[in-house]
């Protein structure tokens, strides 16, 4: 589970499950509005409902089937995801995002998954569950998770991080102008709504979220500069390709390593699931504990 692109992949089985609550809204609903009209053709809500389930049908009941089973398997044997983890892996997808605001980040996981934070926990505490579930019975050792640690020391370290804005102006003239506006008391971003010509950050007051030291989003020139700032300092004008920014840096997160005691169990988890059979077996097996009874199926 901390793979950023394997968790990626769980999003994409939300977009599915959201399918599902769409037809059953429309099942229960006596309104069969038109989905769209071409031209004279109307092409309803019933048979786009129907297209869906017909290219969907089987996969979205599978997978509500599937994490039913295993949040009743889980629960019956008393068996619950860290919440730490569970916001341990929700940070890592956020960070994929470029350490963006939690405004934008909720934004983007409805553009791109068409889901919520609320939603995307739920689907990695299923994760988390699944993979508990299906590693209860093998035994790792202490000494063993302990060599998988050490051999893995840096992917439990997190560098120190910045939270940063910026204000990109077109030339020294304007950089000036607003470095002088900044001394006598201007706020920062607002400027950075009236002045950046940064299309990424201008909106959101020159917001560049959490940066980590050397991280690739800056040039070389700007962490010159950055790394000479205090909290609620604003840097001299930065040469950036064309452009000349004015950074600001709001507050800063020292460097952490997490602990082998912390990650121990977490660890010897990911160990074993990886000598687990396959996940289908695995779900298949826990259907079978659970009782799963599929409408025109006999029970299994």
């Amino acid at each position: 589970m901390t793979n950023v692109k394997g968790l990626w992949a769980f999003i994409g089985a939300l977009v599915l499950l959201l399918l599902a609550v769409t037809w059953a809204w429309y099942q229960s609903s006596g309104k069969l509005q038109p989905a769209a009209i071409v031209g004279d053709v109307t092409i309803s809500e019933a048979e786009y409902v129907s297209a869906l389930k017909q290219k969907f049908g089987k996969q979205v009941l599978d997978d509500l089937v599937n994490r039913e089973v295993v949040f009743q398997e889980a629960k019956r044997l008393g068996i619950s995801a860290d919440p730490n983890q569970v916001e341990r892996e929700l940070a890592q997808i956020r960070d994929s995002y470029g350490s963006r605001t939690d405004s934008e980040f909720q934004q983007a996981l409805q553009k791109q998954a068409g889901t919520t934070v609320d939603a995307l926990k739920r689907e990695i505490t299923y994760q988390i569950l699944l993979q508990t579930l299906a590693t209860k019975d093998i035994s790792i050792s202490d000494d063993e998770v302990l060599k998988v640690y050490e051999s893995r020391a840096e992917r439990y370290t997190r560098p120190m991080q910045l939270r940063l804005w910026q204000i990109a102006v077109a030339s020294q003239k304007e950089a000036e102008q607003v470095q002088a506006e900044l001394k006598q008391g201007a706020n920062f971003q607002t400027l950075a709504k009236e002045r950046s010509i940064d299309s990424r950050t201008a909106a959101i007051g020159g917001d560049l979220g959490w940066v980590s030291l050397r991280d690739h989003q800056l040039p070389d020139e700007a962490w010159n500069a950055i790394e000479k700032l205090k909290a609620k300092e604003n840097s001299e004008p930065v040469k950036v390709d064309d452009n000349y920014v004015i950074y600001h840096l709001e507050q800063s997160r020292e460097a952490t390593q997490r602990s082998f005691e912390e990650v121990k169990e977490e660890l010897r988890r990911e160990i074993a699931f990886a000598q687990v059979e396959s996940l289908d077996t695995v779900l298949e097996r826990l259907r079978k504990s659970v009782g799963v009874q599929i409408s025109g199926q006999m029970p299994h």
